[in-house]
């Protein structure tokens, strides 16, 4: 599994159509706009990226620890040749053959134009087409609508919720447990 990592991490970029491609992000695709994303609450705020504030030196360190590291496959979802968002499959548990997805779209004139989806479909063929996976989970905060629907569309299904799990806006609320099973 490691070596297949390894390869997918040095190969070309991964064509999704419709002008989309995932390809593995370098200290070069470190722009201000994509410090911006991860700086602003708007695009953040289903994240636990909200608590942190990004810069080039912590980020430049995030995307080298996701090139070296063994268990995680991170790629930066492209459009025309923009950078537009990212997708993470981490930490990928080869005993288990599970991994877990988290994405984010950026690019804010890029929302609701399914983007999200076929990044989400593209990652999920490859865990399982290439890396061998059986099991890959989703999980978002139960108020994050648009991303319970995109999982839901691509065949993940509701497997649980953790009741009270995140603090937003002073309250509590719940994560939503999503999963896709490759035999099913």
């Amino acid at each position: 599994m490691i070596e297949t990592l390894v390869r997918l991490k040095s190969a070309p970029p991964h064509l999704i159509g419709q002008g989309l491609t995932l390809q593995t992000l370098t200290e070069v695709d470190i722009t201000s706009s994509y410090i911006d994303w991860m700086n602003d609450p708007e695009i953040v705020k289903f994240t636990e990226q909200r608590f942190h504030s990004a810069n080039a030196e912590n980020t430049i360190l995030y995307i080298n620890q996701m090139a070296e590291s063994p268990a995680d496959l991170f790629y930066g979802i492209y459009l025309d040749g923009m950078h537009v968002g990212t997708i993470k499959l981490g930490a990928i548990n080869a005993r288990h053959k599970t991994a877990d997805l988290s994405y984010i779209i950026g690019a804010r004139q890029h929302w609701g134009k399914g983007i999200a989806s076929l990044a989400i479909a593209t990652i999920t063929e490859i865990g399982f087409q290439q890396i061998g996976l059986m099991k890959i989970c989703a999980g978002v905060y139960e108020n994050n609508i648009a991303s319970s629907k995109v999982l839901v569309k691509n065949g993940y299904l509701l497997e649980g919720r953790r009741v009270g799990q995140y603090v937003y806006k002073n309250r509590r609320i719940d994560a939503l447990l999503y999963a896709k099973h490759k035999d099913k």
